[in-house]
């Protein structure tokens, strides 16, 4: 047997945010065009899942540091389930179930992880997988899914977005660079807390799963080459504009500040796409649900985020995690605590397969990640693409979002109020034609 292996200390960081109110554990759905096999699916995750010893082998946890451990038990049977809702059931009672099991924690005598296959969305199928954020983060969750899938018939191959390589914090950098990097650090240590508002506040036990229809690529691509802006900034605004309508449709009618949220920023080597773990940092973007109008959201999320790429927030986050992994559990608390006390969203992002994928010659129609919060953060909202389509979804407590189904259903309408206005003024001039997207950790969104 081998020898056990020690958790990195960001993964182990990661491991142990968990709380009986707020689970660190990924949501992944993938929905079928068409009805799927059990059998199909079990040789998938058998095929890919069992080189990666994240998905083999249990957790050991000590007091300062865990191990991987082979679990002597390991099969994917242990792990994956068949449930077949009601007849005459689609995507929302699909997402029902989700939410029910948002709150279940992972159990700890074996692999974190799990996956279910669903029959009777719409006469079609799903696979929910839930994963704890120990194991891996977006990028690399990404990558596995595109080796547990094929190009699917008359898909042509496309290049997707990647994220631009992030300058190491070394010991150069921090002797060239150390006012920059002085002033981000300082500037992460006094942040301000995060103004009171409905979606601030004690996370429960109940979450629920939502996500919006799809969105084209190429019209948010148009509008963010329109506005010098990136197709991140652009998802952005529209989830300040949905959240602003949130907020007053709970009774908030004044809103008079910014919600901060903190976005994951990839800091992977590009490459290493495919090896599983957490690399990323944080930062955190005043997110204007105070602005009313939808263009001056994107003009502020733009200004916001291009500052953001120019500092070091996201370098500092990671090599802070990755401390706060190290130590006693009380002190990680109170070290990620900068984070979690200081803002009310984290917001991630994440690039999908640009092509059509299919599992066993089935067409997968969507994708969907939802994010998970830690700590005391009880709204997490991702953005994926996949197959040049854009979704939006949440993944939220309930006490705090008590209608995240509403919030999707009205990112349609906050896209297209924006797409009218950034579209109702000429093309800015000299903007790169190339727009991959910001990246950001358990998805990610790459950056320019």
């Amino acid at each position: 047997m081998n020898a056990p292996r020690t958790l990195a200390a960001a993964d182990h960081a990661w491991l142990r945010m968990d709380s009986p109110e707020n689970l660190v554990v990924i949501h992944l759905a993938f929905v079928f065009a068409a009805e799927q096999t059990l059998a199909a699916v079990r040789h998938r995750l058998h095929t890919q899942l069992a080189r990666y010893h994240q998905f083999t082998h249990r957790v050991q946890r000590g007091w300062l540091r865990a191990h991987w451990v082979a679990d002597a038990a390991f099969s994917i049977d242990r792990h994956l389930g068949e449930l077949h809702l009601p007849p005459g059931s689609g995507s929302k009672e699909l997402k029902d179930w989700m939410s029910g099991e948002a709150c279940k924690p992972l159990a700890d005598d074996r692999p974190l992880w799990l996956a279910t296959l669903v029959h009777g969305v719409d006469g079609r199928s799903a696979v929910v997988m839930r994963v704890h954020h120990g194991l891996a983060d977006g990028v690399s969750l990404m990558d596995l899914i595109s080796g547990m899938t094929e190009i699917a018939d008359g898909a042509p191959l496309v290049t997707p977005a990647h994220a631009s390589p992030r300058e190491d914090l070394n010991a150069g950098v921090l002797l060239r660079r150390a006012p920059s990097v002085l002033a981000d650090a300082l500037q992460m240590l006094f942040m301000r807390r995060d103004r009171p508002s409905r979606i601030k506040g004690r996370p429960g036990r109940h979450k629920s799963v939502a996500w919006s229809d799809a969105l084209s690529l190429e019209a948010t691509r148009d509008m963010a080459h329109r506005h010098g802006a990136t197709v991140n900034d652009v998802m952005l605004a529209v989830i300040a504009g949905a959240l602003r309508h949130h907020l007053q449709a709970q009774g908030q009618t004044r809103i008079a500040a910014p919600v901060r949220t903190v976005i994951p920023m990839n800091m992977r080597p590009r490459g290493d796409a495919h090896l599983l773990g957490n690399q990323f940092g944080l930062v955190g973007l005043e997110l204007p649900v105070h602005v009313a109008e939808p263009l001056q959201r994107l003009h502020a999320v733009r200004d916001g985020m291009n500052a953001l790429k120019r500092g070091f927030q996201g370098q500092l986050a990671l090599a802070l995690v990755r401390l706060a992994g190290l130590l006693p559990l009380r002190l990680q608390q109170a070290v990620l605590g900068i984070f979690s006390r200081r803002c009310s969203v984290i917001v991630t992002n994440v690039i999908g397969p640009a092509e059509a994928r299919s599992v066993a010659g089935v067409r997968l129609d969507e994708l969907m990640l939802c994010v998970p919060q830690g700590m005391t953060v009880g709204v997490g909202v991702s953005i994926i693409s996949y197959d040049g389509m854009l979704r939006i979804g949440f993944l939220v407590d309930n006490k705090l979002m008590p209608d995240s189904a509403a919030a999707a259903a009205s990112i349609r309408g906050c896209f297209e109020q924006l797409r009218r206005a950034a579209c109702a003024l000429p093309a800015a001039p000299n903007v790169p034609t190339s727009d991959p997207f910001w990246s950001s950790a358990m998805g990610e969104i790459s950056a320019p």
